[in-house]
């Protein structure tokens, strides 16, 4: 019975030697993986994407209906010197030119009220 206590009392790991195990895995997972260059590091604003973006296309013809979400995007598009930027409704600093797939920026018209059939007060 002895024999068997000891074997016991030997297999077990104190909850601090795990705790550090873990830690310091994670740490040199990470260290590999910069080391490796799998870790892309970027201080440019320019480089971030704010969000992606996909169109519709609606035939004029076609009386199919699209099924859009309810739920608001939380994000407002305005046209500023003929371009069309996309800010977003939460954070008022983060705003974005939108460009296609070559960075080309999306050209828009500014609307006036009078345009929309809209009298002024």
């Amino acid at each position: 019975m002895t024999e068997q206590n000891t074997t016991a009392q030997s297999d077990n790991i104190s909850k601090r030697a795990l705790i550090v195990a873990i830690i310091l895995t994670a740490v040199a997972t990470v260290a590999v993986m910069e080391w490796q260059g799998m870790l892309k590091h970027t201080s440019n604003k320019d480089d971030y994407s704010l969000s992606s973006y996909k169109a519709i296309f609606i035939e004029k013809q076609d009386d199919e209906q699209y099924r859009l979400s309810r739920k608001p995007s939380n994000q407002s598009a305005q046209c500023h010197d003929g371009f069309l930027f996309i800010q977003s409704d939460a954070n008022d600093k983060m705003q974005g030119l939108l460009v296609d797939y070559k960075n080309r920026g999306v050209k828009c018209e500014a609307i006036s009220p009078v345009n929309l059939g809209i009298k002024a007060k």
